[in-house]
């Protein structure tokens, strides 16, 4: 690839960047309306307790609606979480695949989707019991705030939780009683949003729909997709409350170009692999999910009661002919009893939550020859059952400035399979694992906002279903090589309030890693991806994230991370590759967005997303090169009363990468026969309209 433009490129958006802040303020300095803004903490939730964030002894990043919504396309959640250190996210046009996050390198493993990160949606799991995530069923349009809380917090959610993303979706008091959003797009963007609200005393309800439609930078990346969802409330009355949710998602058509390999990247990147075209990859998904969430608030006491259960069809093809054509039929659910007791008196004040988790899920997982597109003989059929059973605690003492949390919980993980493919023998059997993760962290707060802390926790995950069936021996049951991997963190921060116009995060860790999973592919099965551990691994970063009220209307957020993660002890057949980097992770990432608003209703926005070269082998022989990438965004709302209705309208447009830099949207790590590289989209526009009664 001929990447002798970007550093021109990228000085020319930086300057475009800073001229644009130059006239912002000027047209600031001119208008004496705008609004006045002030920076404060805020309450979060994803930590179980429900607290200040400069009394959670943690690193953590909120994003709320109007960071997530104003001026995106609303398509993906990819579009805001450049906003967050110590995350990494790849894939966002490759919907065959899904979107890829990772957070402290927990999640780049993932072949598809995302792993090793919690990902809870109103309280309910999205994530499956052993780990798995996909966003493709969330509609960022429903979307009131993000939460994400960085490092291992195995304590708080057990497996799988390298990080967690908590999503909190529209109050039907926040929306207006019908939305409706249109917008268009490169490449055959489509999209359409409905909504309707509505809110009556103890009752309200939010009902959206969506249909988004894609055809795509390169051949065979095709996307549609429509998600429903439904928010029930009930108030019995101020301390008791009852939420019933509904998700439903189909996408018939989310196609995968597939990797390629240098030299085809450069002669053309916009095609698919061959391979690909001639055995159609992709997957189409069909989900349904239903939740309740119920509490009840007596005295010091609360009761949090939570149910679940989601239902997911996949089908998929990969871009081989023997067993190269699959299917999964998963049923996951789960409930939770949790009990909580706060008490204050002077400066003093104590909470604590107990809770029992349990969560089980059913694979059913089919293979069949992928002749040409189409489902052939049969190869594989097996029973996939993962139950987890958990116990935890959680404190928090608070004395004056000063506050203590500690946490621990228990997880008792079954994982069984039962082979019903017979024809090369019975490879049924199960696996037990019992596991006790701690956690402890202080704080103490500076002045009358910002403080310090520091924490230790310890983190463990089992392989995914999907990653033990993937067998390298070629046969059925699960890969019996594989082990959970393990985690230690110790992380020291600040969150400092300069002010009401400046806040400055700081989180410095190191995590030591014990049988990391680390994913590898097989000459003649590209697209299915094994996994086998490396002995012992370091993860040690640096993250900064910071938000400056430049004037009344401006605003720049910006984010920095540094990643030295490698390798300590790890040897297979290929070589030894003590020493090395982790492939999938940059060692720098930078980003930065400047939001201009003023009372007109108009408003501009511009982002710069950097990151650096990093590896795509453990060899560290394969690299894959840095960027820097360009966002605009315009629009102008209006107000106008319409017999007693008031009636808004809204009008956006965006450019994203402005400058047409030539990179890399997504590596696979380790991949077969060379093929590395997934190209990003070059430049392209979108825009819309949405009316709000």
């Amino acid at each position: 690839m001929n990447y002798k433009h970007s550093y021109l490129t990228s000085k020319i958006s930086y300057l475009f960047i800073v001229l644009m802040v130059f006239f912002c303020v000027r047209a600031n300095a001119q208008t004496d309306s705008l609004r006045t803004q002030q920076l404060a903490p805020i309450t979060v939730t994803s930590t179980r307790l429900e607290t200040k964030e400069t009394r959670v002894p943690m690193a953590m990043t909120v994003l709320d609606g109007s960071r997530i919504k104003i001026g995106n396309q609303q398509l993906s959640l990819f579009e805001s979480l450049g906003a967050v250190p110590g995350l990494f996210a790849q894939n966002p046009d490759n919907y065959g695949q899904g979107l890829r996050i990772s957070i402290r390198g927990f999640g780049a493993r993932a072949a598809f989707g995302i792993r090793g990160i919690r990902l809870i949606v109103d309280g309910i799991p999205e994530s499956t019991p052993d780990g798995q995530a996909d966003v493709s069923n969330i509609d960022p349009s429903t979307l009131s705030r993000m939460e994400v809380v960085r490092g291992p917090s195995s304590s708080m959610y057990g497996n799988a939780a390298g990080g967690v993303i908590g999503l909190t979706t529209d109050n039907a008091t926040d929306l207006p009683l019908i939305e409706l959003k249109a917008s268009t797009g490169s490449f055959g963007f489509r999209n359409l949003t409905i909504k309707t609200a509505f809110q009556k005393q103890k009752f309200g309800y939010v009902l959206s729909a969506t249909h988004n439609q894609v055809e795509g930078y390169r051949a065979n990346s095709q996307m549609q997709n429509t998600i429903l969802n439904l928010k029930f409330s009930y108030d019995f009355d101020s301390l008791t409350s009852l939420k019933l949710l509904l998700n439903y998602a189909n996408s018939p058509i989310d196609n995968d170009p597939g990797g390629l390999t240098a030299t085809q990247a450069a002669e053309n990147r916009k095609q698919a692999h061959p391979n690909n075209l001639k055995f159609g990859t992709g997957k189409s998904f069909e989900q349904g999910r239903l939740g309740l969430v119920f509490e009840k608030k007596i005295g010091h006491h609360l009761l949090f009661v939570r149910g679940f259960v989601t239902q997911r069809t996949i089908a998929n093809f990969l871009a081989f002919q023997a067993a190269g054509a699959g299917s999964v039929e998963r049923v996951f659910g789960g409930g939770s009893v949790q009990y909580q007791f706060y008490y204050t008196q002077n400066n003093i004040g104590y909470r604590v939550r107990a809770g029992l988790d349990v969560e089980s899920q059913n694979d059913t997982r089919r293979r069949f020859d992928n002749v040409a597109g189409e489902r052939g003989k049969m190869t594989f059929e097996q029973l996939e059952q993962f139950k987890n059973t958990a116990l935890f605690l959680t404190q928090d003492l608070a004395i004056g400035r000063g506050s203590v949390l500690v946490g621990v919980r228990y997880d008792k993980i079954k994982q069984q399979v039962t082979d019903q493919f017979l024809t090369d023998g019975n490879q049924s059997g199960e696996r037990l694992y019992q596991i006790i993760n701690p956690t402890l962290g202080v704080n103490y707060l500076i002045g009358q906002q910002s403080s310090l802390y520091a924490n230790v926790g310890t983190s463990f995950e089992s392989p995914a279903m999907s990653e033990l069936s993937n067998n390298p021996l070629g046969v059925g049951g699960f890969n019996l090589d594989l082990r959970p991997q393990r985690a230690t963190n110790i992380e020291i921060g600040t969150k400092l309030f300069v002010g009401n116009k400046l806040r400055i995060d700081v989180a410095l860790f190191n995590i030591d890693m014990k049988d990391e999973l680390v994913p590898f592919q097989i000459v003649g099965q590209t697209g299915r991806v094994f996994y086998r551990n490396a002995g012992e691994s370091k993860r040690q970063g640096v993250e900064l994230g910071t938000t400056v009220l430049i004037a009344k209307g401006l605003t720049f957020y910006g984010a920095y991370t540094r990643s030295d993660f490698k390798y300590k002890n790890y040897q297979t057949l290929v070589g030894k590759f003590d020493g090395n980097a982790l492939p999938g992770i940059p060692k720098q990432t930078l980003f930065g967005e400047w939001r201009y608003f003023n009372e007109s209703g108009f408003y501009v926005i511009g982002q710069v997303r950097n990151a650096s070269d990093f590896f795509a082998d453990d060899a560290n022989t394969i690299t894959a090169s840095g960027y820097t990438v360009t966002n605009f965004r315009v629009g102008q709302s209006w107000k106008k009363s319409l017999l007693n209705r008031s009636i808004n309208t809204a009008f956006f447009i965006g450019i994203n990468n402005a400058f047409d830099v030539q990179y890399f949207q997504n590596i696979q790590i380790n991949a077969s026969a060379n093929r590395y590289f997934e190209p990003a989209v070059g430049r392209y526009w979108f825009g819309g309209i949405k009316f709000e009664l």
